[in-house]
């Protein structure tokens, strides 16, 4: 009866201890399942990222295709319409990448000195009217240029510097295309440079004349809003936490110490 017993007893514990280590390795796996599951996530999300980096890139490079595509056409309009003018050089269109910049010389403009249109003009800026002013995704800057001589006496009340004409002459373009060739105004912008940005040096009346020139630069908005975004200001780091320097600690004086008096000799017998 005795060895019923303990038979039952040690299957009893071999069963228990079987059981034990089966809850021991089913919690590992467990443990293992989700340290996979969560790198899987991970992967996942990391993938997701990767794809929509992707859709991201294609959808930049399907627009800047666009655009290329939209401003080559406006250069080729603007060749087609202007020949005549290009033809005899009064008037250079340059494109470069998303920049579309024409140079048109001074004489189609205005008279010496002055900032008055002429007729010559205002048909050339119709025409250039007509073609941009569906461009809506532009920005149309008209940049007044001079040569270095300065102004004539006569005309110092009205005009100081060649700075004054520049701008005067810049924003007549601009109005012109605003009011009579229906370019909407938030497309447009007006800059002087004066004698300041020659593209020949001022050494020669040919020189002189390639130096007085309008120029009408048409760029994408989003390049011109990104220039003139302002910088962000550097983060200033917070100053180091300086701990006060401790008291320092006063050294006492050394004590004075007194030189014993000399001893009084003894007197000798006799003296």
């Amino acid at each position: 009866m005795k060895k019923i017993v303990v038979w039952v007893g040690v299957v009893t514990l071999s069963v228990m201890l079987a059981g034990c280590a089966s809850t021991g390795k089913y919690k590992k796996l467990e443990g293992e399942y989700s340290d996979l599951q969560t790198r899987y996530n991970s992967l996942q999300a990391g993938y997701s990222a990767c794809r929509e980096q992707v859709a991201q890139a294609e959808k930049e490079k399907t627009e800047l295709l666009a655009r290329e595509e939209k401003s080559k056409a406006t250069y080729e309009q603007l060749m087609s319409e202007l020949q005549k003018e290009v033809s005899e050089g009064q008037i250079a269109i340059q494109q470069y990448q998303d920049k579309l910049t024409l140079n048109v010389a001074e004489k189609i403009f205005f008279d010496s000195g002055s900032a008055e249109l002429k007729p010559g003009g205002k048909e050339v800026l119709n025409k250039v009217g007509h073609i941009v002013k569906g461009l809506t995704d532009k920005v149309i800057r008209v940049e007044g240029h001079t040569d270095n001589v300065p102004i004539s006496k006569s005309l110092r009340s009205t005009y100081p510097t060649n700075w004054e004409l520049s701008a005067a002459r810049a924003t007549t373009v601009v109005r012109f295309l605003q009011e009579f060739a229906g370019v909407p105004p938030e497309m447009l912008a007006a800059a002087a440079f004066g004698e300041y940005r020659p593209i020949a040096p001022n050494d020669t009346p040919v020189n002189k004349q390639k130096n007085r020139r309008i120029e009408i630069v048409l760029q994408n908005r989003d390049v011109m809003k990104r220039m003139e975004a302002p910088i962000a200001p550097e983060k200033k780091e917070a100053p180091t936490k300086t701990e006060s320097p401790s008291t320092p600690v006063t050294k006492e004086a050394p004590t004075k110490t007194e030189t014993p008096p000399a001893p009084v000799p003894k007197e000798k017998p006799g003296q």
